[in-house]
């Protein structure tokens, strides 16, 4: 059935004719084709890889197929010239930390060690964790085979090259920074929080009122002061003047997005800030404070020259004050505009660049809006045919800005550059969360601490991300205890039906390609539809605080990734499928290396 436009199907798996040929088992140990004939190893040439995460391969097709929704072209004139693959099947699980050092390594999830977002920290006691984006990865990836082969490396953003260790580094790196030295508040003062000036403020018709906001607990603060621009005899204020600690003051209306800069902190530090209403008398005003940040990179000279070039790091969308559920969720989407135009201000920056033969750089605005918007299910809470389309509206935009982003980046590039677009995963709506750590816990298998965080005692504990749970049985735990939560979740029913995708332990999960040390000892993936989630909650079963969600078997047309690439050497085809762990050995080729030391045997023990 054609799926009806603003709306995606049901996650369903693809067709038998996919998994029997280029969308074989993710843990298929036999290497597959790279699409397209080979070319040979070329010299003194350059490679760009970039991911939009999240953009999905099926919804880009169908973008592509429609007049006007991709205006810029950017993908429609690289796919012209090069190479278009419909979908692009990523590992399981189909989580972002998983997807993109199998992307950067060509090895499955057995050969990297990152299995999830988050894992089992085996270094530390039970049941301390490590982030996924943080884990060691055991396979070579391409900025060390690079650099190892004489070539010159940068990242922007890129998952994995963080300047971390040797093995993370580039030759100079862009950082993703994630906690704000100040979180994002929204204010919303009344007239009594206005102070009285001590003189007329300049420009205004009506008596002077300022206010003075605080960053959190630290030293730094923003002032504003209220100004009434209409000489009608009637108190009236309808702007601000802002006055940051840094740079000079400005005005703002209602709708105004505005920056404000502080001093003193090492590096330009700045929040981007929204006056959403204003009260004519000041008794009521919305003034969005974003989050407090600044630029992480390495050496510190970049960071200097991006701080110099580009500005402060703005920070991604903020879900919790303007998410789907908000009374203004189009905010959430100006600030994921704002966030990808600033990151492609910094990849073009990177393009300038005179240092380096491999550039892979990361966008992660497409998958941030998917997640709040991907309202195309009836099941879904608060669905209706209106507000859905809205959302979908949404999320075109978005990937029109992708598109965007795009264009300005292959036109930075020269004809012998090389360029590789890739995504780590789709997004399919969600309906229903299952508060699995709780599961465990009401089956006397997990025990909460005095904060509500898993007790050391505990039999077991589960790390989670979206559509998979990857268990862990305490050492000393007694005898029978996997066996006895194997019984557990095999009865285990939502709405009459089994939640459960794939119920696997590690020594079996071969066939999704999981069948690694730092795997849980069982591990469970769920429908797509069903996301799990670490809330601490008497029910079991629940509303997602997300609509969309990924980290599910690869078996699904909604999860899977994209690529379009193009380059001397790259022929001009559309192919239907491709495998994400093929990818590094075609941008090697296209460097002019051989592919990382694990690329080559990925398929093969």
């Amino acid at each position: 059935m054609k799926t009806p436009p603003g709306h995606s199907s049901p996650a369903k798996p693809l067709l038998e004719e996919h998994a029997a040929s280029v969308f074989p088992a993710a843990g298929a140990r036999g290497p597959g084709p790279v699409p397209g004939p080979e070319a040979p190893r070329r010299a003194g040439h350059r490679a760009v890889m970039i991911s939009f995460d999240g953009v999905s391969g099926t919804r880009l097709t169908r973008l592509l197929s429609e007049p006007g929704k991709l205006a810029a072209g950017g993908y429609a004139r690289l796919a012209e010239r090069g190479l278009l693959a419909e979908r692009m099947q990523p590992p399981t699980p189909s989580l972002t930390a998983v997807s993109h050092v199998t992307l950067a390594t060509g090895a499955l999830p057995w050969q990297t060690g990152i299995v999830s977002n988050t894992i089992l920290d085996r270094e530390k006691p039970f049941p301390a964790t490590i982030s996924g984006f943080d884990a060691p990865i055991r396979a070579e990836t391409l900025w060390e085979a690079a650099r190892r082969q004489g070539k010159r490396v940068g990242s922007v953003l890129f998952p994995g090259a963080d300047g971390k260790t040797p093995a993370r580094s580039a030759d100079w790196g862009m950082v993703y920074v994630n906690d704000p030295i100040v979180a994002a508040k929204l204010q919303t003062p009344d007239a009594a929080a206005w102070n009285a000036a001590d003189s007329p403020e300049r420009g205004s018709f009506s008596p002077g009122r300022r206010l003075t906001v605080a960053f959190g607990k630290t030293a730094h603060s923003v002032t504003f002061a209220a100004l009434d621009s209409t000489d009608d005899g009637r108190v009236n204020y309808d702007r601000l003047r802002v006055e940051p600690e840094a740079g000079t003051p400005s005005e703002v209306a209602p709708g105004n997005w505005f920056p404000v800069e502080v001093r003193g902190e090492e590096g330009r530090t700045g929040a981007w800030c929204k006056l959403l209403s204003l009260a004519p008398d000041l008794s009521k005003a919305e003034i969005y404070i974003g989050g407090l940040y600044r630029n992480a990179a390495y050496p510190e000279d970049l960071r200097r020259s991006l701080d110099d070039r580009i500005g402060f790091w703005p920070g991604p969308p903020n879900d919790r004050v303007f998410g789907a559920g908000s009374a203004h969720p189009e905010v959430f989407l100006e600030q994921a505009e704002r966030f990808s135009d600033f990151l492609t201000a910094a990849d073009l920056f990177a393009v300038a660049r005179s240092d380096w033969d491999l550039l892979v750089l990361y966008q992660p605005e497409v998958d941030s809006v998917e997640h709040e918007f991907l309202l195309s299910d009836p099941r879904q809470e608060g669905f209706s045919p209106e507000r859905s389309a809205r959302f979908q509206g949404f999320i075109d935009r978005i990937y029109a800005t992708a598109d965007r982003e795009l264009d300005a980046i292959e036109r930075a590039l020269t004809p012998e550059d090389s360029l590789f677009v890739v995504s780590d995963h789709g997004m399919t709506p969600v309906w229903t969360d299952i508060a699995f750590n709780e599961v465990l816990r009401q089956g006397g298998f997990v025990r909460r601490n005095a904060e509500g965080r898993v007790d050391a005692s505990s039999s077991a504990m589960a790390t989670i991300s979206g559509g998979i749970a990857h268990i862990y049985v305490n050492a000393s735990a007694p005898a029978g205890t996997l066996e006895g939560i194997e019984k557990l979740l095999s009865g285990f029913r939502v709405d009459g039906e089994s939640p459960w995708d794939r119920i696997v332990r590690r020594a079996d999960a071969r066939s999704l390609g999981l069948d690694a040390p730092e795997s849980g000892d069982l591990i469970v993936l769920t429908k797509p539809g069903i996301v799990l989630s670490a809330r601490t909650r008497a029910e079991l079963v629940g509303r997602p605080q997300e609509l969309g969600a990924h980290g599910y078997r690869n078996a699904y047309a909604d999860i899977a990734a994209s690529l379009v690439c193009a380059g001397p050497g790259i022929p001009h085809e559309r192919i239907g499928d491709v495998r994400s762990w093929d990818i590094a050995a075609r941008v090697a080729r296209a460097l002019g290396i051989a592919p990382p030391k694990n690329a080559a045997t990925t398929a093969s023990r």
